[in-house]
Protein backbone atom coordinates (compact mmCIF):
# COMPACT_ATOMS: atom_id res chain seq x y z
CA UNK A 1 0.00 0.00 0.00
CA UNK A 2 2.93 2.31 0.65
CA UNK A 3 4.68 1.36 -2.58
CA UNK A 4 7.57 -0.35 -0.80
CA UNK A 5 9.01 -3.65 -2.04
CA UNK A 6 9.29 -6.20 0.79
CA UNK A 7 12.66 -7.99 1.03
CA UNK A 8 12.31 -10.58 3.77
CA UNK A 9 14.98 -12.70 5.43
CA UNK A 10 14.23 -16.06 7.03
CA UNK A 11 17.27 -16.89 9.20
CA UNK A 12 17.14 -20.69 8.98
CA UNK A 13 15.76 -22.80 6.16
CA UNK A 14 14.01 -25.20 8.51
CA UNK A 15 11.59 -22.33 9.19
CA UNK A 16 10.30 -22.87 5.65
CA UNK A 17 8.20 -25.70 7.09
CA UNK A 18 6.63 -23.30 9.55
CA UNK A 19 5.96 -20.70 6.86
CA UNK A 20 4.64 -23.03 4.17
CA UNK A 21 1.09 -21.67 4.34
CA UNK A 22 2.41 -18.14 3.84
CA UNK A 23 4.02 -19.09 0.53
CA UNK A 24 0.87 -20.79 -0.69
CA UNK A 25 -1.32 -17.83 0.28
CA UNK A 26 1.02 -15.35 -1.40
CA UNK A 27 1.05 -17.35 -4.60
CA UNK A 28 -2.58 -18.31 -4.81
CA UNK A 29 -4.05 -14.87 -4.02
CA UNK A 30 -2.15 -13.41 -6.97
CA UNK A 31 -3.48 -16.21 -9.19
CA UNK A 32 -7.08 -16.08 -7.90
CA UNK A 33 -7.32 -12.36 -8.60
CA UNK A 34 -5.71 -12.66 -12.06
CA UNK A 35 -2.82 -10.48 -10.85
CA UNK A 36 -5.15 -7.77 -9.54
CA UNK A 37 -3.76 -8.28 -6.02
CA UNK A 38 -0.05 -8.91 -6.60
CA UNK A 39 2.15 -9.86 -3.65
CA UNK A 40 5.53 -9.17 -5.18
CA UNK A 41 8.41 -9.66 -2.77
CA UNK A 42 11.89 -11.16 -2.40
CA UNK A 43 12.51 -13.74 0.32
CA UNK A 44 16.02 -14.75 1.40
CA UNK A 45 16.33 -18.09 3.19
CA UNK A 46 19.54 -18.60 5.15
CA UNK A 47 21.12 -21.69 6.67
CA UNK A 48 20.70 -24.19 3.85
CA UNK A 49 22.74 -27.31 3.13
CA UNK A 50 26.27 -28.12 4.27
CA UNK A 51 27.36 -26.78 7.67
CA UNK A 52 28.24 -27.86 11.19
CA UNK A 53 26.22 -25.29 13.14
CA UNK A 54 22.76 -26.10 14.43
CA UNK A 55 22.28 -29.60 13.08
CA UNK A 56 19.19 -30.45 11.04
CA UNK A 57 17.25 -27.31 11.95
CA UNK A 58 19.91 -24.84 10.80
CA UNK A 59 21.39 -26.83 7.90
CA UNK A 60 18.18 -28.10 6.38
CA UNK A 61 18.52 -29.54 2.86
CA UNK A 62 15.01 -30.22 1.62
CA UNK A 63 12.78 -28.09 -0.60
CA UNK A 64 9.26 -29.36 -0.27
CA UNK A 65 7.35 -26.05 -0.29
CA UNK A 66 7.48 -24.64 -3.82
CA UNK A 67 3.89 -23.87 -4.89
CA UNK A 68 3.09 -22.63 -8.40
CA UNK A 69 3.76 -18.93 -8.66
CA UNK A 70 6.86 -18.86 -6.44
CA UNK A 71 10.21 -18.58 -8.23
CA UNK A 72 13.10 -20.23 -6.35
CA UNK A 73 16.78 -19.68 -7.07
CA UNK A 74 19.89 -21.14 -5.42
CA UNK A 75 23.14 -19.52 -6.58
CA UNK A 76 26.67 -20.87 -6.29
CA UNK A 77 28.77 -17.69 -6.41
CA UNK A 78 28.74 -14.01 -5.54
CA UNK A 79 28.66 -12.61 -9.06
CA UNK A 80 25.57 -14.56 -10.08
CA UNK A 81 23.92 -13.82 -6.74
CA UNK A 82 24.19 -10.07 -7.30
CA UNK A 83 23.02 -10.30 -10.92
CA UNK A 84 20.19 -12.64 -9.91
CA UNK A 85 19.12 -10.35 -7.07
CA UNK A 86 18.73 -7.49 -9.51
CA UNK A 87 16.46 -9.68 -11.61
CA UNK A 88 14.49 -10.70 -8.51
CA UNK A 89 13.76 -7.07 -7.65
CA UNK A 90 12.55 -6.44 -11.19
CA UNK A 91 10.30 -9.50 -11.08
CA UNK A 92 8.96 -8.68 -7.60
CA UNK A 93 8.04 -5.17 -8.70
CA UNK A 94 5.93 -6.86 -11.35
CA UNK A 95 4.13 -8.94 -8.72
CA UNK A 96 6.17 -12.15 -8.57
CA UNK A 97 7.33 -13.85 -5.39
CA UNK A 98 11.03 -14.76 -5.62
CA UNK A 99 12.79 -16.85 -2.99
CA UNK A 100 16.57 -17.10 -2.62
CA UNK A 101 17.95 -20.20 -0.90
CA UNK A 102 21.43 -19.43 0.45
CA UNK A 103 23.91 -22.27 1.02
CA UNK A 104 25.74 -21.83 4.33
CA UNK A 105 29.01 -23.23 3.03
CA UNK A 106 29.21 -20.57 0.32
CA UNK A 107 28.78 -17.50 2.51
CA UNK A 108 32.50 -17.01 3.18
CA UNK A 109 33.99 -19.41 0.65
CA UNK A 110 37.06 -18.00 -1.09
CA UNK A 111 39.01 -21.03 -2.26
CA UNK A 112 37.99 -23.82 -4.62
CA UNK A 113 41.16 -25.89 -4.32
CA UNK A 114 43.69 -25.29 -1.55
CA UNK A 115 44.49 -21.53 -1.40
CA UNK A 116 43.72 -20.64 -5.02
CA UNK A 117 41.11 -17.93 -4.27
CA UNK A 118 39.21 -19.67 -7.03
CA UNK A 119 35.74 -18.82 -5.73
CA UNK A 120 36.24 -15.07 -5.46
CA UNK A 121 34.39 -13.15 -8.17
CA UNK A 122 34.43 -9.56 -9.36
CA UNK A 123 31.43 -7.40 -8.50
CA UNK A 124 29.29 -7.18 -11.65
CA UNK A 125 28.68 -3.92 -13.49
CA UNK A 126 25.48 -2.08 -12.64
CA UNK A 127 23.74 -3.12 -15.85
CA UNK A 128 24.44 -6.86 -15.50
CA UNK A 129 21.34 -8.92 -14.73
CA UNK A 130 20.92 -12.70 -14.62
CA UNK A 131 17.49 -13.92 -15.68
CA UNK A 132 15.80 -17.04 -14.37
CA UNK A 133 16.67 -18.86 -17.58
CA UNK A 134 20.40 -18.13 -17.56
CA UNK A 135 22.89 -20.82 -16.55
CA UNK A 136 26.63 -20.86 -15.93
CA UNK A 137 28.84 -23.42 -17.69
CA UNK A 138 32.22 -24.72 -16.64
CA UNK A 139 33.37 -26.16 -19.96
CA UNK A 140 31.35 -26.61 -23.15
CA UNK A 141 33.17 -29.30 -25.14
CA UNK A 142 33.21 -32.30 -22.81
CA UNK A 143 32.00 -35.85 -23.42
CA UNK A 144 30.06 -35.95 -20.16
CA UNK A 145 27.94 -33.46 -18.23
CA UNK A 146 27.16 -32.78 -14.56
CA UNK A 147 24.09 -30.67 -13.75
CA UNK A 148 23.77 -29.15 -10.29
CA UNK A 149 23.18 -25.90 -8.38
CA UNK A 150 24.22 -24.04 -5.22
CA UNK A 151 26.94 -25.70 -3.19
CA UNK A 152 26.71 -28.68 -5.53
CA UNK A 153 28.69 -26.67 -8.10
CA UNK A 154 31.72 -26.40 -5.82
CA UNK A 155 31.39 -30.08 -4.90
CA UNK A 156 31.16 -31.10 -8.56
CA UNK A 157 34.17 -29.02 -9.58
CA UNK A 158 36.27 -30.63 -6.87
CA UNK A 159 35.01 -34.08 -7.83
CA UNK A 160 35.91 -33.41 -11.47
CA UNK A 161 39.49 -32.64 -10.50
CA UNK A 162 39.65 -35.79 -8.37
CA UNK A 163 38.36 -37.90 -11.27
CA UNK A 164 41.17 -36.53 -13.44
CA UNK A 165 43.74 -37.14 -10.70
CA UNK A 166 42.51 -40.74 -10.42
CA UNK A 167 42.79 -41.16 -14.23
CA UNK A 168 39.09 -41.97 -14.51
CA UNK A 169 39.06 -39.25 -17.15
CA UNK A 170 42.04 -38.07 -19.16
CA UNK A 171 41.50 -34.40 -18.37
CA UNK A 172 39.03 -32.21 -16.50
CA UNK A 173 37.80 -30.84 -19.83
CA UNK A 174 36.12 -34.20 -20.53
CA UNK A 175 33.37 -33.25 -18.06
CA UNK A 176 31.30 -30.09 -18.47
CA UNK A 177 29.47 -28.74 -15.42
CA UNK A 178 26.28 -26.71 -15.64
CA UNK A 179 25.24 -24.51 -12.74
CA UNK A 180 21.44 -24.25 -13.03
CA UNK A 181 20.28 -21.94 -10.22
CA UNK A 182 16.61 -21.60 -11.19
CA UNK A 183 15.28 -24.63 -9.30
CA UNK A 184 11.52 -24.10 -9.42
CA UNK A 185 11.42 -24.73 -13.17
CA UNK A 186 13.68 -25.92 -15.98
CA UNK A 187 15.62 -22.92 -17.30
CA UNK A 188 15.75 -22.47 -21.06
CA UNK A 189 19.53 -22.28 -20.83
CA UNK A 190 19.68 -25.86 -19.58
CA UNK A 191 17.35 -27.08 -22.31
CA UNK A 192 19.43 -25.30 -24.96
CA UNK A 193 22.73 -26.66 -23.63
CA UNK A 194 21.42 -30.23 -23.74
CA UNK A 195 19.82 -29.77 -27.15
CA UNK A 196 22.94 -28.26 -28.72
CA UNK A 197 25.44 -30.80 -27.38
CA UNK A 198 25.86 -34.56 -27.74
CA UNK A 199 26.86 -35.83 -24.33
CA UNK A 200 27.62 -39.50 -23.77
CA UNK A 201 26.19 -39.30 -20.26
CA UNK A 202 24.64 -36.78 -17.84
CA UNK A 203 24.86 -36.93 -14.05
CA UNK A 204 22.41 -34.85 -11.99
CA UNK A 205 23.80 -33.94 -8.55
CA UNK A 206 21.24 -32.68 -6.03
CA UNK A 207 22.28 -31.15 -2.71
CA UNK A 208 18.82 -31.92 -1.34
CA UNK A 209 17.94 -35.29 0.13
CA UNK A 210 17.15 -38.24 -2.10
CA UNK A 211 13.66 -39.69 -2.01
CA UNK A 212 10.11 -38.59 -2.85
CA UNK A 213 9.15 -34.98 -2.27
CA UNK A 214 12.48 -33.84 -0.84
CA UNK A 215 14.70 -32.92 -3.79
CA UNK A 216 14.67 -30.58 -6.76
CA UNK A 217 16.27 -32.31 -9.72
CA UNK A 218 13.92 -35.33 -9.93
CA UNK A 219 11.23 -33.18 -11.57
CA UNK A 220 13.87 -31.55 -13.77
CA UNK A 221 14.96 -34.97 -15.04
CA UNK A 222 11.39 -36.00 -15.82
CA UNK A 223 10.76 -32.76 -17.68
CA UNK A 224 13.91 -33.17 -19.76
CA UNK A 225 13.21 -36.84 -20.48
CA UNK A 226 9.73 -36.02 -21.71
CA UNK A 227 11.21 -33.78 -24.41
CA UNK A 228 13.75 -36.39 -25.51
CA UNK A 229 16.87 -34.27 -25.01
CA UNK A 230 18.59 -36.48 -22.43
CA UNK A 231 21.06 -39.11 -23.66
CA UNK A 232 20.28 -42.76 -22.99
CA UNK A 233 22.87 -42.85 -20.24
CA UNK A 234 22.15 -40.62 -17.26
CA UNK A 235 22.07 -40.93 -13.48
CA UNK A 236 21.10 -39.06 -10.34
CA UNK A 237 22.81 -38.64 -6.97
CA UNK A 238 21.60 -36.69 -3.94
CA UNK A 239 22.29 -36.30 -0.24
CA UNK A 240 21.28 -39.27 1.95
CA UNK A 241 17.67 -39.43 3.07
CA UNK A 242 18.35 -38.82 6.75
CA UNK A 243 18.66 -35.98 9.27
CA UNK A 244 21.73 -33.80 9.70
CA UNK A 245 23.55 -34.19 13.02
CA UNK A 246 25.14 -31.33 14.92
CA UNK A 247 28.84 -30.78 14.23
CA UNK A 248 29.16 -33.19 11.31
CA UNK A 249 28.83 -32.92 7.51
CA UNK A 250 28.66 -36.64 6.70
CA UNK A 251 25.00 -36.44 5.65
CA UNK A 252 25.51 -33.84 2.91
CA UNK A 253 26.34 -34.47 -0.74
CA UNK A 254 30.13 -34.73 -1.05
CA UNK A 255 32.84 -35.29 -3.63
CA UNK A 256 32.98 -39.03 -3.04
CA UNK A 257 29.25 -39.35 -3.74
CA UNK A 258 29.73 -37.70 -7.13
CA UNK A 259 32.90 -39.67 -7.95
CA UNK A 260 31.24 -42.98 -7.12
CA UNK A 261 28.09 -42.13 -9.10
CA UNK A 262 30.08 -40.93 -12.10
CA UNK A 263 32.17 -44.11 -12.20
CA UNK A 264 29.03 -46.24 -11.97
CA UNK A 265 27.31 -44.24 -14.71
CA UNK A 266 30.07 -44.41 -17.31
CA UNK A 267 30.75 -48.12 -16.64
CA UNK A 268 27.11 -49.16 -17.01
CA UNK A 269 25.64 -50.39 -20.28
CA UNK A 270 23.43 -48.21 -22.45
Amino acid sequence: QDGLLPIIEIPYSKYLDCGADMFYELAISNWLTNKQCPNGMVIRVQGFDRGVFGGNFHTHNMMTHIPPGVDVVCFSNGMDYVRGFRNAIIQAKNGRVVMFVDCTNLLNLRHLNEKDRGWETAYPADDEVMSFHDIRQFGDSGKHLIVTYGNGVVTALRARRALADQNVIGHESEIDIIDSPYVSDIPNGLRDALSNASYDAVLFCDICKEGPGSNILSSTIMGLKSTGILPKKWDFVAAPRTYNPLGNVVTFLNEEDIIRSFKKMISSGT
